[in-house]
């Protein structure tokens, strides 16, 4: 009897094929504008790392100076998310964390060791230390991470990302190959492979949701090599410094470096503050720290909580393309009661030969669904090309901020066919109490 009725509705479909498209069309576009603001904005708010987000932390610090502050927020007083070379340093030497990491930044003319020096080009660096690799579930494509020694050393070595040992090898396993970095040779040890970690939460708000980084050497081989610039990172200071000498920036109160740690639980983070806050204090009695101590330890959902990864634009787009769907949900539905308005006669025929109610309502009902379905199929292709648009444009953006996971797909259909078949609620009540005699005496 199911089967009987899909008949029924598909020929239904077939037989106002333009109201059957302007239906399809409407719900598809409306499904496919939605859904690509949700994929954006899914994409910017999910969990990047479930499997340790919880363990996973970010040290802030109270590091201004009293006639000086980092930036006001909501009205109060904001402390900076990064610290100085001498706390990184500091804090790192403490291994008071099962794992912790210096994250770091600067910018050099790059080239594989065979090209000309007229195919230099020049490259935005990550530096950081041999546990970052691990502590954030790092893919290798060829290789892995540098080791403990050389990472103390600070070796000339260096990881590329998939799409720049695409660039510089073809692809191909390019572990020991050499790659020049401001000039001096390091040996490729390892190549990412596909990284979908999204946002990377280790950054500020303005680079999590950037392509990796093309190329990660030791933070100790930046600091061997005296390579900072203000230009080339977020650096902001106070007191006094000249941001043009290595040294006087290491040694001054210029915060630009990301500290994070791995605990094994996330019942450890309160005994972890407490060392913070001790040594903070004991930083203040050598005459640092002068302001207010508001010292945090975020976990990886607090820390984009914190940096406002989203962002209200973004949030609006999403509430703006909702409303959408409903406009358009709104048109279906009048598109839908004209449709079984003019099947009244077929209605009281067949109520006359003895379908019930119900056999009208999961007639029309399979008819809404199927217009779903499609609309939610058609719709999926859409949004993807959509998508693509979208990254295209924003083409500094992580690719992976455009791309549909199957969750996405599968809510997307059932988005799609949910919607319509409320919506399509309505007409079937209408259809539903047509009277036979009315209709029969027009025949």
């Amino acid at each position: 009897m199911l089967f009987y009725y899909i008949k029924l509705a598909i020929y239904s479909l077939k037989r106002t094929p333009l109201l059957s498209f302007l239906m399809i069309s409407t719900i598809s576009i409306g499904i496919a504008a939605t859904m690509i603001t949700y994929t954006v904005s899914y994409m910017m708010n999910k969990d990047p790392i479930p499997s340790k987000s919880e363990r996973l932390f970010t040290v802030h610090l109270s590091t201004w100076g009293i006639d000086n502050m980092y930036r006001m927020r909501d009205g109060k007083e904001e402390i900076p998310v990064f610290v100085t070379y001498q706390d990184a340093m500091n804090l790192y030497n403490a291994q008071k964390a099962p794992k912790q990491t210096i994250i770091g930044s600067y910018k050099a003319m790059t080239r594989s060791s065979e090209q000309p020096v007229k195919d230099a080009t020049s490259t935005y660096i990550r530096s950081t230390t041999y546990e970052f690799f691990e502590m954030f579930n790092t893919p290798f494509i060829y290789g892995s991470g540098w080791s403990a020694s050389e990472d103390e050393e600070g070796a000339q070595v260096v990881i590329l990302s998939k799409k720049r040992n695409e660039k510089l090898f073809g692809g191909q396993n390019s572990i020991g190959k050499e790659v020049l970095i401001g000039g001096i040779l390091h040996r490729v040890v390892g190549v990412f492979d596909d990284w979908p970690l999204i946002p990377r939460f280790y950054l500020e708000e303005f680079d999590a949701l950037t392509e990796v980084r093309d190329m990660f050497v030791p933070f100790r081989t930046q600091m061997n090599n005296e390579w900072v610039a203000s230009k080339d990172s977020s650096i902001y200071c106070w007191g006094e410094f000249e941001l043009s000498d290595f040294h006087s920036v290491i040694n001054s109160e210029c915060v630009w470096l990301y500290f994070w740690i791995e605990l094994e639980s996330a019942e450890h983070r309160d005994e972890y503050l407490d060392f913070v806050n001790n040594y903070a204090q004991e930083q203040r009695l050598l005459g640092r720290f002068q302001r207010e101590q508001m010292n945090r330890v975020l976990d990886v959902n607090e820390s984009i909580n914190h940096s406002n990864v989203m962002g209200d634009d973004s949030k609006v787009a999403v509430w703006l393309a909702a409303a959408f769907l409903f406009a358009c949900l709104l048109n279906s539905m009048s598109l839908m009661m004209t449709k079984f308005h003019g099947k009244g006669g077929e209605v009281g025929l067949r109520r006359a030969i003895g379908a019930s109610r119900q056999d009208i309502a999961l007639q029309f009902g399979l008819e809404t669904f199927i217009v779903g379905l499609l609309g939610g199929i058609i719709g999926l292709g859409l949004a993807n090309l959509g998508l693509l648009v979208t990254a295209e444009v924003y083409s500094h953006l992580n690719a992976e901020l455009m791309k549909m996971n199957i969750e996405i797909v599968i809510t997307t259909l059932l988005l799609s066919i949910v919607t319509s078949t409320l919506f399509g609620l309505y007409p079937i009540y209408r259809a539903c109490k047509i009277e036979p005699s009315s209709q029969l005496k027009s025949l």
